[in-house]
């Protein structure tokens, strides 16, 4: 029964969202204060200025024979009504209902007590009005209207006011909040960047003396993990290298002795079977041999910090001499072209590196064939390449080919796959990077180790 992997989420963002959405409900329980607020100014400063013509209008009327009459010249209504923003409509109703003056339409306030006034909303015409509505002692109705420009636009001067501050505030405090959450998650961007700029094989501890209180623990569990690692594998290679050691004596007593039986009389048959036992026996020596090469390459990590110049020039000179008679027994061309080049290193690494790299070459190289060691300054990378003219190794098999035991489908030989595999281990130690290449005729291999690269894209990476 599989489970459905949970989502990664990130701190990053569940921080900021939730700082974001306290805020947006803070800027919108302002606005919505702020505008009830606007409302409120509005209506106290324009509905006393509304009930002034509601009084005019209740001083003009005049009674005749008990009617109610409105005692006002039309010019007058007009200039009593007048307003440059809004529209403004009124009306005056008798006490059975009969509209006097004003509009017909006009409908009446509720509930208005006897010399009292009051103001209240109203659609009219599909219009929003703010009508004053004034009930005299002789229980006359007077209602003025008007619609709600002056109002609205009092309102929108107040929000922009009140909010456009708090929105400018808002966004500095997110901005703050962003800059701030960055400046917290620090510490764990530090920690991803030194383990990105290290190699495989590095299992010092994290330091942890400038990690904040929240991920001191975290880093202190880490750094334990990686304790039980380092001890796990040192046990692992000690083993691996004492047990390869071990092998190594006996191994050369059963060569010696069986080169000693080759060179006796012996029949047809045993010395056929003492041949075979002999190439087993070497085989199996050069295996031991690489294995303990690839337990050094694999040593303690900080091997760096006691790194040393080498000049590549002397190295190769030095360390290609015992692959001579090999190549001339297999009638392999074996050419160098060196420059005195130097890099920080170990000498005794290097040299497994090129014996691996001869190794490998002279294994996979036909007779007559041609092997040919350079090393120098490559569009100012220092490099040291071996190149032959076997069969070639595939573009899809570039990859697996430094994977220990590997050996690509359908080559010759008897390696065991472990030469480019200790190429990459001393090449990693020396912070430097393999490349397969197709020389420029097309056939065969070359592998050129870049010193210094690999520990640059580390660093880029990180």
């Amino acid at each position: 029964m599989s489970s459905t992997p949970l989502a990664r989420q990130s701190i990053r963002r569940r921080l900021l969202a939730f700082l974001v959405s306290v805020l947006l409900l803070l800027v919108g329980a302002a606005a919505a204060v702020t505008y009830w607020s606007a409302l409120r100014a509005a209506n106290d400063a324009y509905d006393r200025a509304l009930l002034d013509p509601a009084i005019d209008l209740q001083q003009n009327l005049r009674m005749d024979n008990g009617v109610p009459r409105l005692d006002l010249p039309p010019t007058a209504q007009e200039a009593l009504m007048y307003d440059q923003a809004d529209e403004v409509v009124f009306q005056i109703r008798a006490p059975d209902g009969t509209v006097i003056a004003g509009v017909d339409d006009l409908p009446p306030a509720a509930a208005l007590v006897q010399g009292h006034h009051l103001f209240y909303d109203v659609n009219y015409h599909d219009k929003d009005l703010r009508v004053a509505a004034l009930l005299n002692e002789k229980n006359i109705l007077i209602q003025v209207g008007e619609t709600r420009h002056k109002r609205n636009r009092l309102i929108g001067e107040i929000l922009v006011a009140e909010l456009v501050p708090t929105l400018l505030i808002a966004l500095a405090t997110i901005g703050l909040a962003w800059a701030g959450v960055a400046h917290g998650l620090a510490p764990l961007a530090r920690v991803r960047t030194e383990l990105l700029a290290r190699s495989p094989h590095d299992l010092r501890p994290i330091p942890n003396d400038a990690a904040p209180v929240e991920i001191a623990p975290v880093v202190d569990a880490f750094n334990g993990l990686l304790d039980r690692l380092r001890n796990a594998s040192a046990m692992q290679k000690r083993f691996f290298a004492n047990a390869a050691h071990q092998l190594r004596t006996p191994l050369a007593g059963l060569q010696m002795h069986l080169e000693l039986l080759l060179r006796r009389e012996q029949a047809p048959d045993v010395r056929a079977e003492l041949e075979r036992l002999h190439k087993a026996t070497v085989r199996t020596g050069r295996v031991t041999s690489q294995l303990l090469a690839l337990a050094k390459a694999e040593s303690a990590p900080g091997i760096e910090r006691k790194f040393e110049p080498v000049d590549l020039y002397q190295c190769v000179e030095a360390g290609a001499q015992q692959w001579v008679p090999n190549a001339i027994a297999r009638d392999i061309d074996l050419g160098f072209a060196l420059e005195h080049v130097v890099v920080p290193g170990d000498t005794l690494l290097l040299t497994e590196l090129l014996d691996s790299l001869l190794d490998n070459a002279l294994r996979y190289t036909p007779e007559g064939g041609t092997v040919t060691v350079q090393c120098g300054t490559r569009e100012g990378v220092t490099y040291l390449s071996v190149e032959d003219t076997g069969p070639g190794i595939p573009e899809s098999d570039r990859d697996k080919v430094f994977e220990r035991f590997h050996r690509v489908a359908g080559t010759q030989g008897e390696g065991s796959g472990l030469g480019l595999a200790i190429v990459r281990e001393v090449a990693d130690r020396h912070g430097a990077r393999v490349a397969i290449e197709t020389p420029e005729g097309g056939e065969g291999t070359r592998i050129v180790v870049l010193f210094g690269t690999a520990t640059r894209e580390r660093r880029d990476a990180a």
